[in-house]
């Protein structure tokens, strides 16, 4: 059961969203970059991982296949808390945030699908599962223009989609969106931390009658949380943690009383075996966890399998896109705004290969 190999597969997939042409990390991009990790072992079992990259994924891939797959070859892959601290204390040199921190979610991920798959279990059994299907929330990128912010609502609603989330940072788009959505759709908005305290203020002021689910990632710089602390109690609830990456600033986070809602990333984190860590902590703080999801592999099956096992039922993040071709052909679906949490084995889904060649960039 020790750890044979560990290769990284970073993938170009193209995507089409109504939301017209848009850019991520201020680059214009019309493809997703999927990072996948997989581990095989000795015993003949193989599972996959997925690692924060998007646009740059590159770095992150350098880290896996440098810095952390030697380490882990020849490695038991059973006891992933003890081996995942091995890993961390030795290449702590490099930051414990950013690329060392993302390749470790990928290799903890793979390591949870492996465990699953050798106990027969899946990854939300492992962990307590208390549901079986989900309700999911339709995550918009940025669209281009009005009328696009208008076809994308209107596209969610006829999905059945009861939760939808912006990434806009207009009040006139965010207006267009409620207008568009109407009342009894839940509207979030993640802004992705453009403004200064005193502007956040403003747009709080300027929101609070369109009854927002919360208000994401106001202020910059991400870890102000003294200046996200002065921002609660205006009517909108806020919420962060997408770009916190350690345990010991997530403790930070919530010591200073700074969001209502904390937003952990898997990929992001340390993957599982740091995600439960944060959800406990966030469950000692009173604070509701609602764990952020940009991705479309296998941290989001890991996702799920996290968010079946908490309670009470919260929703789960879905980017809203279309693969041309996803490499989890077997990924499940989104009905009705609901989607079913795999049962087989692990994460209950590995990809194809065939797709993964094919649209591995090079």
């Amino acid at each position: 059961m020790k750890i044979e190999t560990v290769d990284s597969f970073m993938l170009s997939l193209p995507y089409r969203t109504s939301g017209g042409f848009h850019y991520i990390a201020g680059r214009p991009s019309n493809a997703l970059a999927m990072l996948l990790v997989r581990i095989r072992t000795t015993d003949g079992l193989t599972g996959w991982g997925e690692a924060f990259g998007h646009a740059g994924a590159v770095a992150t891939k350098s880290m896996i296949d440098s810095l952390v797959a030697p380490l882990l070859v020849g490695e038991d892959a059973r006891d992933i808390g003890t081996l995942m601290e091995s890993v961390r204390r030795k290449i702590h040199l490099f930051g414990l945030s950013g690329p060392a921190v993302y390749a470790i979610s990928g290799v903890d991920i793979a390591l949870w699908d492996l465990r699953g798959k050798r106990e027969g279990k899946s990854v939300s059994d492992l962990l307590g599962k208390r549901r079986h299907e989900l309700p999911v929330y339709a995550s918009f990128l940025r669209c281009s223009s009005d009328e696009a912010l208008e076809k994308t609502c209107s596209s969610a609603l006829g999905e059945g989609y009861g939760t939808v989330k912006l990434h806009e940072i207009t009040l006139e788009r965010i207006r267009l969106a409620r207008r568009s959505l109407g009342e009894p759709t839940a509207l979030a908005v993640d802004t992705n931390c453009p403004w200064s305290v005193e502007q956040s203020k403003e747009v709080l002021a300027a929101v609070r009658d369109l009854n927002l689910r919360w208000i994401e990632e106001p202020v910059w710089p991400p870890d102000d949380y003294a200046g996200l602390a002065r921002l609660r109690g205006a009517g909108t609830p806020i919420s962060a943690g997408e770009n916190t990456a350690s345990i010991d600033d997530f403790e930070r986070l919530l010591a200073a009383k700074a969001v209502d809602i904390l937003q952990p990333s898997v990929c992001k984190v340390g993957g599982i075996t740091e995600m439960l860590k944060i959800l406990t902590m966030a469950d000692k703080y009173g604070v509701e966890a609602i764990p952020h999801c940009g991705y479309m592999g296998s941290g989001y099956l890991a996702n799920l399998h996290i968010v079946a096992s908490l309670q009470p039922e919260i929703p789960v993040e879905r980017l809203y896109v279309e693969l041309e071709e996803s490499p989890f052909p077997m990924m499940p679906v989104v009905t009705h705004g609901h989607t079913v949490v795999p049962a087989g084995p692990g994460l209950g889904c590995d990809p194809d290969m065939r797709i993964v060649e094919k649209w591995q960039a090079t």
